[in-house]
């Protein structure tokens, strides 16, 4: 359904196996928590510019208060960037990678190659349990800088069938990554090395 989104950005004899757009509510609820910190702020700020109102103050309150309230604007910006990047957000995986669709302003790709994935997660808060979807963390890991934890990695959020979609994703990347590593013609025919029995 999705598929042609992707055309611009495959490699020749590259194959989609899968796309779909995350739930329009899980993908909103990113911006939730700046958005109610920015309305909490902002009522303060509302509030202490009343009380200010009467004095003869307000030509110098009024541009302080409003680069003041900059948690507001950050709020409120980035949930109408979340609104208007829905429509170009889009997942994918292909017989090579994943690729990860998205922007505001223009249209961006991200994509990782299943050679370079070292993890895959499955995870279903209980919002997404509620409207039946989940998401897929791929090489997700923090990284200490300094003071901070910074956190790595992609996300497949709000997708349908998360647990199915994982399986196929998992197996993908396997079976890519044994093609690279092991390609046909140099595969054995036995693996004396599989299925040992352990002996302690």
């Amino acid at each position: 359904m999705y598929e042609r989104e992707f055309y611009d950005v495959l490699n020749q004899g590259e194959q989609i196996l899968w796309a779909d757009k995350p739930h329009r509510t899980v993908h909103l609820l990113k911006g939730v928590p700046m958005l109610i910190f920015g309305l909490l702020w902002g009522v303060f700020d509302f509030f202490f510019i009343m009380m200010a109102s009467g004095t003869g103050m307000m030509f110098f309150m009024v541009p302080f208060m409003l680069i003041h309230m900059a948690p507001l604007w950050i709020g409120v910006g980035g949930m109408i960037a979340l609104l208007a990047s829905y429509r170009n957000t889009i997942f994918c995986y292909t017989d090579k990678r994943v690729i990860i669709r998205g922007g505001f302003w223009g249209i961006d790709y991200k994509s990782i190659d299943f050679d370079a994935i070292a993890s895959i997660e499955v995870n279903v808060n209980p919002i997404e349990n509620n409207l039946g979807v989940g998401t897929i963390r791929i090489n997700e890991d923090y990284v200490h800088t300094g003071k901070r934890s910074v956190r790595t990695g992609k996300r497949l959020y709000g997708i349908d069938r998360p647990y199915e979609v994982y399986k196929e994703l998992k197996k993908a990347a396997l079976d890519i990554r044994s093609d690279i590593s092991y390609p046909n013609q140099l595969r054995p025919e036995g693996n004396p090395g599989y299925n040992t029995e352990y002996k302690g």
